[in-house]
This record gives C-alpha cells, structure tokens and sequence, in this order.
C-alpha cells in the first residue's frame, strides 16, 4: 500500500511541478505568489516542498458541531459519517416516471434525514427545487435546513456573494458572525475542472470558507478516459494533484483550516462518453482514495449507493451496495450520496433513499463483525440442547432475538402476503416513509432567530411566499 501511495504521489508531484494547474481567480494567484508559488498566465507550478509545507498544516480530523451539540461529530480519525444525495434536480417516482424536484421534496427530505439514525448531517442540495427562482434557492434551502433540522449541515458552493449570504444566514442562530467563525459549522463541497483547472467559483467558495474559518470538502472528479486518463492509476494521480492543490492554497488562506479529502474518480462509458459512478472503477478508486487520505494524514471523503441505474431496480441495488461496501470497509470518514441517488447523481428517489437506509444497515452489521465472548460461543446451551435438539425455546435464542440477528425490513422472507414480491417490497417502503414523517419533531428554534432569518432572507430577495411555503406545516408530505 505504501509503494502504490508513493507512486501516486510522485507522479502527482511531477504534474503540479511540470504542467502546473490553472487558476481563474486573481485573488487565489496573488495568494500563491506571495506565498512563493510560481504562477505563469494563471498557471501554477508547485515544487514539492513547497506544496506538502501547506497541505501538512490540515488537521488529521476536525469536530463539525450541530445547532443541538448531541449531534456534533468528528471528521476524520476512525469514524465514519453519512450524508443523503446531493445536487439532483428530478424525482424518480414509485412507478418509475420522473418529475422536477420541488420545494416540498426539499423539506420531505429534510425530514427523512433528520429522523434517520443514520445521518448526523443534514441539507445542502438534497434535490434541487426547481420551483423556486435559481438567484435565491441557495438560501431557501440553507434556511429550510436550518430551521428543519438540528443536525450538523451541509452548505453549497458557488461565487463569493453567494457563500457570504450563506454563512451570514447560518450565523444568526450563533448571534452573529463572530461566534459562527469559532467553530467548523457547514461543510461546503468544492469541486475542480478536470484536467487541471479550477475555476472562480470554486476558488471563490475555498476563499470564502476560510474567511468564515468553515471546513471544506475537495472533491475533485475526473472520469477515466474522458476529463482523466483511461488507466485508474493515471485518473487517481490526476485527481490527487488537483485535491492538492486546493488544500494547499485553503491553508495558504487560512492555515489549519479544516479540510476533507474527497476524490471522485469517475470511470466513464466510452460508447457515450458519460461518467459512471456505479462501475466497478469507481468503487476501486474510492478504496484508494481512502488509503492516500490517510497517509497525508487528512479525513476523506467518497460516494456512497452509487449507481447508474434510471430507476430503483436490481441493478440500482448491485451497484449501491458495492460502492457502499468499498467505502464503509476502507473507513472513509465522510460518505456523501448514501441514500435516495440514482441515474449517475441525476435523481433522487424516496424508495432508493429507504432502500439504502437497508443497505447501510447491512453493511453496519456485517462490520461489527462477530463476538467471540464466552457467552457468544454458547457451548453450555449448545451442551444443554444437544444432538438433534431446537435452539427456538432456549432463553439463550430469547433474551438476544431482538437484538444479536440482523432483521430486514424490506426484504421479503417466508411467505409471501400477496401477489406481487416487488408490490410488497414498495408497500413495505410505503409505509416506512410515512412512519417516519410521522415520527418528525420540528426542532425548536426561537421566534426572535426565525423573525431576524425571515427577514435576512426578504432583504436578500426571497420572496414571502416562498418563506411561507418553507415555514408552513405539512404532516403528510
């Protein structure tokens, strides 16, 4: 493992030190040549002392702290955090049609995420409402999110008015951006052009984060065989340039800034020219991903159910379940896109977003692996039974069946109720969605913190109405 880390890395350092990165932001080439980095018509070019000076500043892990602190987590170390899709404009419905996203799906995520004991993170761009105008949807969602949820946050990125409006909505509750700035508060994802490019507003969004001392995540996202070389060593080496690069110049702003490594290296369908984030390179990638994030001693980020299936089928299952297995076994600390995605991150899905909570719940099961206690081997009970004896009535089988077996929810085992098994599988999905609505609890926040957010948000365009809508109370979505 450390051979392969080392040749990455050095054909990562060649690279940055032979071709260099472009760089399309004035203030982010100021920042570098004062810095010492060699900048030719917006090219860099880092030596590799210079750059690993910056990138060794980044923290090891970092506290991400919730509005309710029993959901703050840590970033990095051990620990494995999920997140839900992100970025998806179109819902794939239970019949398999597809619909814009709206507002309302926003919140009805919202509230799925918040009641799932798999998620500590919440927001960002869930779906994407297309029922609400572009030039202000950034905060409605940021607001819905925070007034939705008590969880930890993710934000979005985009130009340097756009985050600061941002961050300045999500201080409110804090009191202000003075004490927001003192801890990491919301993720923001940032994401390069591949090859070798970023672009203003992600350099935007990396400068922006700094100045508001909240955490980053840097993803860079080359697909093999199109915006990265067709061989998987090559596509990774690529993405682990442009990842480093980025931290560097995060730590240049503001040194010891939180930061995740995330590559997504894609593979790509050559008879279409698409990426594909449910093939098998994908998942291979991302085991390496989370091997060269911690030998630079940094949290890492992959995907999670990925899968390139249209609708919620077997192949959306497959496929998940191996992206999701690759990431959770390799200890990558922040998993995005793990439940509800589908179509290569081009929808999302209420059933899939159940059908993945199963996938996670397998997955956790399978880690935890076996214990091997004296009282976990039960030789006295298997003495006691003896040959050609039932285990069923043993207070050994009773006193653990709730708890030591692995109990789907969804699959169908035994018998089967009715006609149809994926009938009674989307049924089962049916009525666990609505379970869980039912089981949200608005968090509760203080009518001064909503009156002050309502009017942030009426000052910088939204309209009443769509406050209205994000405010308003709908049990049944």
């Amino acid at each position: 493992m450390k051979g392969f880390f080392k040749k990455i890395h050095g054909a990562s350092m060649r690279i940055l030190e032979e071709t260099g990165i472009r760089i399309h932001h004035e203030k982010a080439i100021k920042l570098l040549k004062r810095n010492g980095i060699r900048v030719d018509g917006g090219l860099a070019r880092f030596t590799e002392d210079q750059l690993m000076e910056w990138v060794d500043k980044a923290p090891e892990s970092f506290t991400l702290h919730a509005r309710n602190p029993k959901y703050n987590i840590t970033i990095g170390g051990g620990n494995t955090e999920f997140s839900p899709g992100y970025g998806c404009a179109s819902i794939v419905n239970r019949d398999s049609s597809r619909r814009p996203a709206l507002l309302d799906d926003y919140k009805r995520f919202l509230k799925l995420v918040e009641v799932s004991d798999y998620f500590n993170i919440n927001g960002g761009i869930i779906v994407q409402p297309t029922d609400i105008p572009d030039g202000t949807s950034h905060l409605a969602m940021i607001y819905a999110a925070t007034t939705h949820s008590a969880k930890c946050i993710i934000g979005m990125p985009g130009r340097a008015e756009k985050i600061k409006q941002l961050f300045e909505l999500a201080a409110i509750p804090y009191g202000g951006k003075k004490e927001f700035c003192k801890k990491p508060r919301i993720l923001t994802m940032i994401s390069t052009i591949s090859p070798l490019q970023v672009d203003s507003a992600a350099l935007d969004s990396i400068l922006s984060g700094a100045a508001y001392n909240q955490p980053l995540i840097i993803s860079p996202a080359p697909a093999a065989g199109t915006t990265g070389p067709i061989t998987m060593a090559g596509n990774i080496s690529l993405a682990n340039a442009e990842a480093l690069a980025c931290i560097a110049i995060a730590q240049m702003a503001k040194p010891h800034l939180p930061v995740i490594y995330g590559l997504q290296c894609y593979a790509a369908d050559l008879r279409s020219g698409n990426i594909s984030i449910g093939s098998p390179g994908y998942s291979l990638q991302a085991a390496y991903c989370a091997l060269m994030a911690r030998m630079y001693g940094l949290p890492s980020r992959t995907g999670g159910a990925n899968n390139d299936a249209k609708i919620v089928s077997i192949q959306s299952a497959y496929e998940s379940m191996l992206s999701m297995l690759t990431s959770c076994e390799n200890g990558v600390n922040l998993i995005v896109h793990s439940a509800g995605i589908l179509d290569s991150y081009s929808a999302m899905s209420y059933e899939k977003f159940i059908v993945d909570l199963e996938i996670i719940s397998m997955i956790d099961y399978y880690l935890r692996d076996i214990r091997l206690q004296e009282d976990d081997l039960a030789v006295d009970v298997i003495n006691r039974v003896g040959p050609g004896g039932n285990f069923l009535f043993e207070n050994h089988t009773a006193d653990r069946c709730h708890t030591e077996p692995w109990m789907p929810e969804l699959l169908t085992t035994g018998s089967l109720e009715g006609d149809s098994p994926r009938q009674e599988m989307f049924d089962k999905i049916e009525i666990k969605i609505e379970k869980m609505l039912r089981a949200y609890r608005k968090p509760e926040m203080s009518a001064e913190t909503i009156i002050r957010m309502r009017g942030y948000l009426l000052e910088n365009g939204v309209d009443q109405k769509t406050i209205d809508r994000i405010d308003a109370a709908n049990p049944a979505q």
